[in-house]
């Protein structure tokens, strides 16, 4: 009988640390990462962990696309943004 207590207790530990890992996967906030760059080119970014967001901000605006502008969600100057 205590044979089956400690698996039984064993198994409420892993059921309540797969919970916790779950709710904290799904209520955690993305975190982002701003790259702001000006007069360069980032080819690529690579091994991002699932919770991180990256906003490149580049303020070379001349000769991007009209539709291509936005708002720096940093400083609120012109710019060309891209996700990841």
């Amino acid at each position: 009988m205590q044979n089956i207590r400690q698996r039984l207790k064993g198994l409420a530990k892993a059921v309540l640390a797969v919970k916790t890992w779950l709710v904290e996967k799904v209520t955690r906030p993305k975190r982002e990462i701003f790259v702001i760059m000006e007069g360069g080119l980032v080819r690529e970014i690579v091994n991002l962990p699932p919770n991180i967001n990256v906003t490149v901000i580049d303020y070379d605006t001349e000769g991007a696309d009209k539709e291509d502008l936005q708002i720096s969600p940093v400083d609120g100057e012109l710019c060309v943004i891209s996700t990841w």
